[in-house]
């Protein structure tokens, strides 16, 4: 399982089998999700996504690895950045919970770079049908990279 973390959404994949021979298992299921407008605080919101990423432990899991496409390229201010941080830190932590090892990676590591990732994904499996972008490839490269 891969994560891409966004301020207002989060993007997942679910692979199953191994480097040479996978499946994106919620290809054409579930793999965004929008956080609700409705969210005052930084509380609310850490919260109803601590909520989620139990929610898809408990629906798809268990995982052999979570993996977190980091977000690169960003201003480096603190305010900039603590959003999407504190997010990422609530994911791992509920893998922790959940006995799953996991791994944070950027394109350097994945062996890809951004302007590359749709096609470095395509290369390896279909693409989604709806909202098929750079951020739910950068997921799936880094699931890919986590596999056996």
């Amino acid at each position: 399982m891969a994560l891409e973390i966004l301020q207002k959404k989060i993007r997942f994949c679910i692979l199953d089998g191994d480097k040479t021979n996978f499946a994106f298992t919620n290809k054409e299921g579930e793999h965004k999700i929008d956080l609700p407008k409705s969210l005052k605080t930084e509380a609310e919101t850490y919260e109803w996504v601590k909520n989620e990423f139990n929610r898809i432990f408990d629906k798809y899991g268990p995982f052999e690895h979570m993996a977190i496409k980091q977000n690169e390229n960003v201003p480096t201010r603190y305010s900039s950045v603590k959003p999407v941080m504190f997010l990422d830190c609530i994911a791992t932590l509920v893998s922790i919970e959940n006995n799953t090892p996991f791994s944070s990676n950027l394109y350097t590591n994945i062996g890809t770079k951004s302007k590359e990732v749709v096609s470095f994904v395509e290369s390896h499996t279909q693409k989604t049908n709806v909202h098929w972008d750079s951020q739910i490839a950068d997921a799936v490269a880094a699931a890919i990279k986590n596999l056996n």
